[in-house]
């Protein structure tokens, strides 16, 4: 699987891998390696879930997960409170990333499928060990749709209920070709240049496309009864970008890198507020503003 030039080679000693991902994944999802991508490793392992409970806890979702430090070693947990307090998973992996286990509960195994184990390695597992990827690899992972027009890569950023998946439905109204999500991209800084990513996490027009584009500029967008972009300086531009960032706030090293990529960001890319209205009007003002 490969997200945002990030290569997850997953395997398992004992049993297949069973692939049921959602349909978002379909175009993440390869058989060969690109040759230029970071490779992630990460092994399935059956034997005995580790025990947490002498390790320290630094950040708790108070929903499905939380997550754990020992030394250099992080240990993430799915255990949804359904579940009666039995992790689904635990992923353990270092600082560095270079590889990851996972040890998976029996409540993965399908013997009705051939003895075969469900692959974890979707959402919430994929997208956090991303985010952690991607701070020793100049990136990060935005709340924001991604669109590319006349072959220059934009973002529209915002919170739930800003117009990302109603801005995307425009465009995929009128067949516009990079299309790259509707709801979050990933921005890395690669030889220099500021790329940005579809990834497999979309909002509610489900898109989530497998391809990158230069980025040329971020909006932060917001309904409005007219179709305006006002440029805005580097100072707002940052106030607004990190709101929409995902952050472990939890987690000062890792923190600490995220702000500095956001920095670089804002630094080397010019942005805009725009306020639009929910029809075509708003694409044809932005390949307009794309085109000058």
């Amino acid at each position: 699987m490969e997200i945002a030039g990030i290569n997850f080679s997953i395997s398992c000693r004992d049993l297949t891998i069973l692939q049921d991902y959602d349909p978002a994944y379909k175009s993440f999802l390869k058989t060969e390696r690109d040759t230029a991508a970071i490779d992630i490793n990460i092994d399935l392992n059956l034997n005995n879930i580790p025990e947490t409970k002498r390790l320290t806890k630094i950040f708790d979702s108070g929903q499905s997960w939380s997550l754990f430090l020992n030394n250099d070693d992080y240990f993430l947990v799915l255990n949804p409170p359904a579940f009666n307090k039995q992790p689904i998973w635990i992923a353990r992996f270092n600082r560095d990333i270079t590889k990851v286990t996972v040890y998976c509960s029996k409540m993965l195994i399908n013997k009705n499928e051939g003895n075969t184990v469900s692959n974890p390695v979707s959402y919430p597992l994929d997208q956090l060990l991303l985010m952690y990827v991607l701070t020793q690899n100049q990136g990060a992972i935005f709340h924001a749709a991604g669109i590319g027009i006349n072959n220059k890569g934009y973002i529209f950023a915002g919170r739930s209920g800003a117009g990302k998946s109603t801005l995307s439905r425009q465009f995929a109204a009128k067949k516009y070709p990079v299309l790259l999500s509707d709801d979050r991209v990933v921005i890395r800084k690669i030889d220099k240049a500021f790329m940005t990513f579809g990834t497999p996490w979309p909002g509610e027009e489900g898109i989530a496309i497998n391809k990158s584009v230069p980025l040329s500029g971020i909006f932060f967008i917001s309904h409005g009864s007219d179709n305006k972009i006002k440029e805005i300086d580097k100072k707002e531009a940052l106030e607004r970008l990190l709101p929409v960032t995902s952050i472990p706030w939890y987690d000062q090293e890792i923190m600490t890198k995220i702000l500095n990529f956001c920095e670089d960001v804002i630094s080397n890319i010019p942005a805009y507020k725009l306020h639009f209205k929910p029809d075509f009007e708003v694409v044809d003002v932005l390949e307009k503003f794309a085109t000058a």
